[in-house]
C-alpha cells in the first residue's frame, strides 16, 4: 500500500516543472469529474415537496420519557 509519505517522497524527487505538470493534470481531471457530476445532477428531475404528506404520524407522547424497562438492564441499572 502506498502511504502519503511515499507519495511526498516521490513528488520531492521530481523537478519543479514535473510537479507543476502533475498538478495541472490533476486539476484538469478534477474539473472534468465535477463538471460531469454537475451535468448529471442537472438532468435529475426536480424534487417535489409533499409527495408523502400524511404517510407517517408522530405519536402524541413522542417527547415523553421512556420507561425503565426500555433500557438494557431496566431500573436504570448499567448493563454488564
Amino acid at each position: 500500500m502506498t502511504t502519503v509519505q511515499d507519495i511526498l517522497n516521490a513528488a520531492r524527487a521530481l523537478s519543479p516543472v514535473e510537479q507543476l505538470e502533475i498538478i495541472q493534470a490533476l486539476a484538469h481531471t478534477l474539473k472534468q469529474h465535477y463538471a460531469q457530476e454537475l451535468q448529471r445532477d442537472a438532468q435529475l428531475p426536480p424534487r417535489v415537496m409533499g409527495l408523502d404528506k400524511g404517510a407517517a404520524q408522530i405519536s402524541e407522547d413522542f417527547d415523553a420519557e421512556l420507561p425503565d424497562d426500555f433500557w438494557p438492564g431496566g431500573d436504570n441499572k448499567i448493563a454488564p
